[in-house]
């Protein structure tokens, strides 16, 4: 498979199964976030926000259940790609793979948190006497406000997925001509979330949108590597 030895090709198939689970996720993931932002008005201030976020719908618990899902299986492909690529390149893989529960962790907190803890911030807002403190959680919490901390963890997340992304693109590229499609739009997307969470740090709008790039060209990445692994083998 990715690296040539007997142990690698052995991979070659529970890597497919992961990139296919994982690339389901993702496409959930895309309808949900069509299907939320279709059917909500005013996003653009946190009363809106808010407004959109008391209904807690069927919608809003799957998308964040999904979403962490989607990180639980993009975590578990990539530790898979660490046993595929150590025999080549034991040092490079073994330095991608030490942020990936880093990710893995970042973006847990960050989607189950909106499951957990802000339906219950919600339920306190109607307390008066807790309206203004809950307020200011929210406000803190919120993964679709772009100015809470959630969001930033978020993106962060994906910025600390990118290294091992990167790594393991380069990799991949190097390693044989059927995945090297995928490698190189992994590689891709790394650079694109780092680059986007520097534009959020940066308050650069256009940079920003990097984390949007490399969630379609990681999208892509996985397409490419289904394929592949499993029906072009």
């Amino acid at each position: 498979m990715i690296a040539k030895t007997e142990e690698a090709v052995l991979l070659a198939k529970p890597l497919g199964v992961l990139s296919l689970v994982s690339l389901i996720l993702t496409v959930l993931w895309l309808v949900c976030l069509i299907m939320g932002v279709t059917s909500a008005d005013h996003l653009d201030t946190f009363d809106g926000v808010l407004s959109h976020l008391t209904k807690l719908d069927f919608l809003f618990y799957m998308t964040y259940v999904n979403a962490a899902l989607l990180t639980v299986s993009a975590t578990m492909l990539l530790v898979a790609f660490f046993f595929s690529l150590k025999p080549v390149a034991p040092l490079w893989s073994a330095i991608g793979v030490v942020f990936v529960p880093v990710y893995g962790c970042l973006n847990l907190v960050a989607y189950l948190s909106q499951v957990a803890v802000v339906p219950r911030l919600l339920r306190l807002r109607t307390v008066p006497k807790y309206q203004a403190l809950s307020e200011f959680l929210l406000q803190q919490t919120v993964q679709q406000w772009p100015d809470s901390a959630v969001f930033i963890f978020n993106n962060l997340a994906y910025a600390v997925l990118g290294v091992p992304s990167v790594i393991f693109g380069v990799l991949i590229m190097k390693s044989h001509r059927l995945v090297r499609p995928g490698g190189v739009l992994l590689g891709l997307s790394g650079v694109a979330s780092i680059a986007g969470f520097v534009g959020i740090v940066a308050q650069t709008p256009w940079l920003a949108k990097g984390s949007l790039v490399g969630g379609i060209l990681f999208l892509l990445a996985l397409v490419q590597f289904s394929w592949a692994l499993l029906w072009n083998r």
